[in-house]
C-alpha cells in the first residue's frame, strides 16, 4: 500500500518553533547583536523556519536585542504604480514580509522616497529617514549612506550580498558613468508623492540603481579579508559585515574596473546595456 507523505509538514514538525524570547536570545548570543548597535536587516522570513506570531516576532525579537537605545533600518522599497503616485503611510514593502511588518510596526518611521524608501526605528531613526527625497534614491546621504557613516552593522538573514542595497551607494559615490542611465522600466519617470493630506511633492528620477546580481564580487572579497561572519539564525544562514567594510570594498573594486559590479548574466536588462555604456566613454576607442 503507498503512503502519501506531506514533506513540508512532517518537517515543519520536526523544527522548534522559534518564539520571540528564543529569536532574541539567538540574536543576542549567536549573531552578536547588542544594545544600542546601528542594524542595517536584508531579510528572507521562510529561510528562518517556523516562527510563532510570524513575521511581527521576528522585528520584535530584534527590536528586544537592539533596544530602544540601538536603531534598526529595512529597506521597504516600492515599485512605481501605474498611477506614479506614492503613498509613504500605505504603499506596501515589496522587500519582503519581514520588511512589512516592519513597516507598520508602532514607532517605525518611513522615509519619503517614492521607490527606494527606507523604514528605521530606534534612537537614531528621524536623523537617518529624514530629507531622504532631497537625495538620491541610494546615494550620497541616503538613509542607509548615513547609517553606515555611523558605524552601521548589515546583517542578511537568509539572503546573499545580491541583496545588499548599501552596495549601490559606492556606485554612486564612484560616480559610476552608467548610473542612472540604464533603468528598469518605470523607474525612468517623474513620481509623486502624495502625503494623504493634500500635500504633493513630485521627485524626479536621479542616479536610479539598476542590477545587483553581480555584488557577489563584495561579499567574495569581504570573506578573502576575513570581514565577514556566518551567523545562523533559526534555520537561516546569515551574512555579518560592517557597512564600512563593503564601501570600502566596493569602492576599490570600482576603481580597478567601473563595470567591477555589473553582472554577466547575458540576459539580464541592466547591465550589458551598462557595460555599453562604460565602452562608450571618452578613453573608449569602440564607439
Amino acid at each position: 500500500m503507498r503512503i502519501e507523505v506531506d514533506y513540508p509538514a512532517a518537517f515543519a514538525k520536526l523544527v522548534p518553533m522559534l518564539t520571540r524570547s528564543e529569536l532574541g536570545r539567538q540574536l543576542r548570543q549567536v549573531v552578536g547583536i547588542k544594545s544600542g548597535d546601528i542594524l542595517i536587516v536584508h531579510s528572507s522570513f521562510k529561510s528562518l523556519g517556523p516562527v510563532e506570531g510570524g513575521p511581527g516576532t521576528v522585528v520584535a525579537a530584534l527590536q528586544d536585542a537592539l533596544t530602544p537605545a540601538g536603531t534598526l533600518l529595512m529597506p521597504v522599497f516600492t515599485v512605481p504604480p501605474p498611477d506614479g503616485i506614492f503613498r509613504p503611510k500605505t504603499s506596501p514593502s515589496r522587500t519582503g514580509a519581514i520588511t512589512e511588518a516592519f513597516r507598520t510596526t508602532p514607532g517605525v518611521l518611513r522615509s519619503r522616497h517614492p521607490t527606494h524608501s527606507v523604514a528605521a526605528w530606534g534612537a537614531r531613526a528621524a536623523e537617518f529617514v529624514e530629507g531622504h527625497p532631497r537625495t538620491t534614491a541610494l546615494g550620497p546621504d541616503s538613509p542607509f549612506h548615513r547609517a553606515e557613516m555611523a558605524g552601521g552593522t548589515v546583517l542578511m538573514i537568509g539572503c546573499r550580498m545580491t541583496s545588499c542595497s548599501l552596495i549601490h551607494v559606492a556606485e554612486a559615490l564612484a560616480k559610476v558613468p552608467y548610473l542612472g542611465r540604464v533603468v528598469y522600466p518605470g523607474y525612468d519617470r517623474t513620481l509623486t508623492i502624495d502625503d494623504g493630506n493634500g500635500q504633493r511633492t513630485e521627485v524626479p528620477p536621479v542616479q536610479v540603481p539598476g542590477d545587483s546580481a553581480g555584488f557577489t564580487v563584495v561579499e567574495e572579497e569581504l570573506e578573502r579579508k576575513g570581514l565577514l561572519r556566518h551567523p545562523t539564525l533559526g534555520q537561516a544562514a546569515c551574512l555579518k559585515f560592517l557597512g564600512t567594510h563593503a564601501l570600502a570594498v566596493a569602492a576599490t573594486l570600482l576603481r580597478g574596473d567601473p563595470g567591477a559590479l555589473l553582472c554577466r548574466n547575458p540576459n539580464c536588462s541592466v547591465c550589458p546595456k551598462s557595460r555599453e555604456v562604460l565602452a562608450c566613454q571618452p578613453r573608449s576607442t569602440t564607439c
